[in-house]
């Protein structure tokens, strides 16, 4: 963490007074990690989820302890990975159809074992899927996540959401 936090001192130093600082996702729940973790069968793997949530947790703290201690900035803590269950969980309220597999098909169960390249084969509408590749959301999933960081409140984004933090002085 202290990485993070250096990081984030030189933004400060730089200049940068409002920074939106995004966690990590649910890890566990990406198809690649389905694929390399068959025990979990169709639910998310959770140690690497443990792992982000722990990171996560951390980062929250940091992000607090900054805001208060740099003098003139506002730093808003970004929850994609509350965002991204949210979504994996009740994907069919979204209007999506498939939370587990990746639109571009690689080989493997969740279609995720090698990365999409020319000879992938492609899902019929990639706006169904949750997961676009092995590894990231479908731009209909990141729309979702988007809107809720623009808009949304806590626990979506805190203290203030995106359209707020530039509205602020």
């Amino acid at each position: 963490m202290i990485f993070v936090q250096n990081h984030m001192q030189r933004l400060y130093s730089l200049g940068a007074r409002k920074v939106i600082v995004v966690n990590v996702g649910p890890i566990g729940c990406i198809p690649y990690q389905r694929a390399i973790n068959p025990s979990a069968g169709d639910n998310c793997v959770n140690f690497p989820n443990g792992l982000a949530q722990l990171y996560n947790t951390q980062l929250r703290g940091l992000v607090s302890e900054l805001s208060s201690k740099l003098t003139g900035s506002k730093f808003v803590y970004a929850d994609a990975y509350g965002i991204v269950q949210d979504i994996i969980q009740n994907y069919s309220s979204y209007g999506f159809e498939n939370a587990n597999s990746a639109c571009c098909s690689g080989g493997g169960r969740f279609g995720e074992i090698i990365p999409c390249g020319p000879s992938s084969k492609i899902c019929a509408n990639r706006s169904k899927y949750v997961f676009c590749d092995p590894y990231h959301p479908t731009d209909a999933a990141n729309i979702i996540i988007a809107k809720r960081l623009l808009d949304g409140n806590s626990p979506d984004i805190w203290p203030m959401n995106v359209r707020q933090l530039f509205a602020s002085s």
